[in-house]
């Protein structure tokens, strides 16, 4: 007797609430896992956004926050912040449009409201910071649960501000 291949999708939308938030999703992909059917393949998580990543370690508060309520900042923010600070000139940032003719950027850009201002997020250090970081992650699936150790958890990391992020789920196997 063979087992069939067979595939899963699923998106889900997530709120962050600030920058550097880390929002746990370990539950979620397992949910997807056992709703999928698949008992021995893979899962593969990816945000859809260039401001936004995913992170497999600990879901620690000394390491990931969140800073705000603790009162000093947490390890991975003073790591993020120290590779590309928030504080730092960036040419993303200087955006082009009817008040700042000579900005450097020209691309990828919002509509200009009814005064030809390009309203964008100063946020060249999020796209940064998301190099060191993915975009997606690949996880084992075995016997119908998603492999990882003890200490393990998937996280969705807000490297922006707050606002709406989606995440899908492709799960795939036998």
């Amino acid at each position: 007797m063979t087992s069939q291949y067979k595939t899963h999708f699923e998106t889900k939308v997530y709120q962050t609430k600030y920058r550097v938030h880390f929002i746990r999703i370990t539950e979620d992909i397992e949910a997807v896992i056992e709703r999928s059917g698949v008992s021995e393949g893979s899962v593969v998580v990816q945000t859809h956004h260039t401001t936004a990543s995913l992170w497999v370690n600990e879901d620690e508060k000394n390491l990931i926050g969140p800073s705000e309520e603790m009162g000093y900042t947490a390890d991975l923010r003073k790591i993020l912040d120290s590779f590309a600070s928030p504080m730092l000139d960036y040419g993303h940032n200087d955006i082009a449009h009817a008040e700042n003719k000579g900005g450097k950027r020209n691309t990828h850009l919002c509509e200009p409201d009814e005064h030809g201002v390009i309203h964008e997020c100063v946020n060249g250090h999020a796209h940064a910071q998301a190099m060191v970081l993915q975009s997606s992650i690949t996880l084992i699936v075995h016997e119908g649960k998603l492999c990882k150790g003890k200490w393990q958890q998937v996280m969705l990391v807000e490297l922006d501000h707050d606002r709406k992020r989606t995440v899908s789920f492709m799960v795939q196997g036998v």
